[in-house]
This record gives C-alpha cells, sequence and structure tokens, in this order.
C-alpha cells in the first residue's frame, strides 16, 4: 500500500524498457551498510523523468530509498551521477541545507545489482513550497573561483570540475558564455518549432534562434558584472517538486542535485516556482505603456517574486551575509 499523501506507485508500474534490478543483491548491498539488519522491499515506487525511486524498509522499521537511473548508464551519465553526489557531500559539510544523508551509491551499472543507483535517508514529507529565502542564500553564498560542476578529490576537498557538455572549469562569466555559445543546441527539433508557431512568424522565430548564440558570443565580454567571481553555487532545478515538507510545511530536505553548479550571477534567477517570461522575450503587447503586465495571472507572479526578494534580502541581514543575491533578484538588468 503507497503512503497516504505521497506520489507513490505499486510495483507492477517499473519501466518495462529500464535496466533489469537485481533486487536481492541490493537488498545485500543495502544491509551490509545498515549493520546487518535484514532490507525488505517495499511495493511502493515513484519517478521522475530520469529516475525511478522505490523505498525499502529494515527490520528495526527505519526507511530508506533508493533511486535508480532509468537509462542504461553511458560514461557521460556516470560523471552526472558522481557531481551530484559530490554537490550534496558539500551543502551537507558546509551549511545547514537540509539535503539527504548519503549511504552509498554506485555511478555505472558495472556491479552485481546492475544500475546506476543512489542510497539515500528517507524524507517522508509531502512536495510544497514554504519558504526557500534561507536556503537559496545559503546556498549562493557557497563561492568559488570558477565555473562549472562540483567535484570532490580523493582528499575530501571540494573543487570545481568541466561541464560534461561545453567543458572548463572557466575562469571567467566571459568564457563561459563563449563557451556556452560555442556548444549551445536548442532543446526543441526545427520541424517541431515549425509545427508549434502555428501559423506564426516562422522564418523570423527560425532565424532568431540560429542568430541567438552568435549574438551572446559577441556581447559575452558585456554581460557580466562580476566577471571573475567569485561565483555562487546553484540548484539547477530548484522547483518545489524538489522541496520536501512535513505536516507542519517545515522544510526537511531539497533533493535532486544533479544539476548542481557554480555559474556567473547572471544566471542566478528565482527558484522555478516563480519564473516568470523575461519582458525583452514576451510579446510587448501583453504590457501597458509603463511596462507593466497586464495579465492577472502575471502581475500577481510580479507581487510574488517582490516579496521574496524582500524576504531574501531580511535573511541576508539576519544571517550576516552580503546582498548579492537580493540585488541579484531585484536588478532590472540582470
Amino acid at each position: 500500500m503507497a503512503f497516504s499523501g505521497q506520489n507513490w506507485k505499486g510495483a507492477d508500474f517499473y519501466p518495462k524498457d529500464s535496466p533489469s534490478t537485481d533486487w536481492h543483491e541490493f537488498c545485500l548491498y543495502a544491509s551490509k551498510l545498515n549493520h546487518g539488519l535484514r532490507c525488505d522491499l517495499r511495493p511502493d515506487i515513484t519517478n521522475g523523468l530520469h529516475h525511478l525511486v522505490r523505498l525499502l524498509e529494515f527490520e528495526n522499521k527505519t526507511r530508506w530509498v533508493v533511486r535508480i537511473q532509468m537509462a542504461r548508464p553511458t560514461k557521460k551519465s556516470a560523471t552526472k551521477l558522481q557531481n551530484e553526489i559530490d554537490s550534496m557531500r558539500l551543502l551537507g559539510d558546509r551549511t545547514n541545507v537540509p539535503v539527504p544523508r548519503l549511504f552509498g551509491y554506485k555511478v555505472n551499472g558495472n556491479n552485481p545489482i546492475g544500475v546506476a543507483f543512489m542510497l539515500m535517508e528517507f524524507f517522508p514529507g509531502n512536495s510544497f513550497y514554504n519558504s526557500v529565502a534561507q536556503i537559496q542564500v545559503q546556498m549562493t553564498s557557497l563561492r568559488f573561483s570558477k565555473i562549472g560542476r562540483i567535484v570532490r578529490g580523493n582528499d575530501g576537498t571540494d573543487d570545481i570540475g568541466p561541464f560534461p557538455d561545453i567543458g572548463g572549469p572557466l575562469e571567467t562569466a566571459t568564457a563561459f558564455f563563449k563557451a556556452w555559445a560555442t556548444y549551445a543546441k536548442f532543446p526543441m527539433p526545427m520541424d517541431m518549432v515549425r509545427k508549434s508557431m502555428n501559423g506564426g512568424p516562422v522564418e523570423e522565430v527560425l532565424k532568431s534562434i540560429e542568430d541567438f548564440p552568435f549574438a551572446v558570443c559577441a556581447m559575452a565580454d558585456r554581460l557580466s558584472s562580476t566577471d571573475r567571481g567569485p561565483f555562487p553555487v546553484t540548484h539547477r532545478d530548484f522547483f518545489h517538486s524538489n522541496i520536501v515538507i512535513d505536516k507542519r510545511y517545515n522544510i526537511i530536505g531539497i533533493i535532486d542535485w544533479e544539476g548542481a553548479c557554480t555559474l556567473p550571477w547572471e544566471l542566478v534567477d528565482f527558484p522555478l516556482f516563480l519564473e516568470t517570461v523575461p519582458v525583452p522575450m514576451d510579446a510587448p503587447w501583453n504590457y501597458d505603456e509603463n511596462g507593466q503586465p497586464l495579465d492577472e495571472s502575471t502581475i500577481l507572479r510580479w507581487q510574488e517574486r517582490r516579496e521574496y526578494a524582500r524576504m531574501v534580502a531580511r535573511v541576508e541581514t539576519a544571517q550576516q551575509t552580503d546582498a548579492k543575491l537580493s540585488e541579484t533578484l531585484t536588478d532590472q538588468n540582470v
């Protein structure tokens, strides 16, 4: 039976095309990590776009959760998983950001279990937004001199490594924007763009898509006010579904750190549940002569963003940090 109030499915949900998992070997592995306690697999399963999550329970009634990579492992996915693990360790060691405790992992399928996975602490909560300002302030207060993915050395020191797609690590914001422009790929096939336009200015849009990376490259040395950092740690999927809360709406965990990295301040933004279309990218008829939105939902979203930025500023004062995050969020030129 699935847990009430949580997004669990039955075990028969397991995707047919996923790599085969040797659950017997997995239970032996988990039991060994938990002082030899007998491990039982719960039938409760859920999933995201790339991962499947299953609950396990030990004989003393403690619960852990395993997150399995649904696609077959590759060298790129192994590096990405290791980056996520290193990011979680960094945040766990040096901040109060509530990340799951990591018990064990394998970054590829070359193991008796047959899949890449992470075995973590189970957060028994529901995904919802309460207040993430304190967490974002702490997170962006972790800063490094380079831009890239978080890596942990064999000696336990944290450093910045390359991105899997654009390389690095990069020492300046200018270098990052140029690298991004060189390797950028639009996430949607052009034929799909044509279909989605539904009679709109197709050729104009396609030309804009083609020209955008070149424009970024040409302006790269003028895009950042903090070209040489230090650069903040960011969670690239900072959405409410990755914020775990308890029944009293207290945040007890932030999950899915696979995209965590350092970035130029110009790419630090509001949590994704507060995102909106940037004014320069939106249709001009959606705004009045003073540049204010006409749509009711956009008006409300702008109000929420202003309130969140004020909350961040109060947290910065309370935690005696600089005001870089709140200034970035309120700067209309960023």
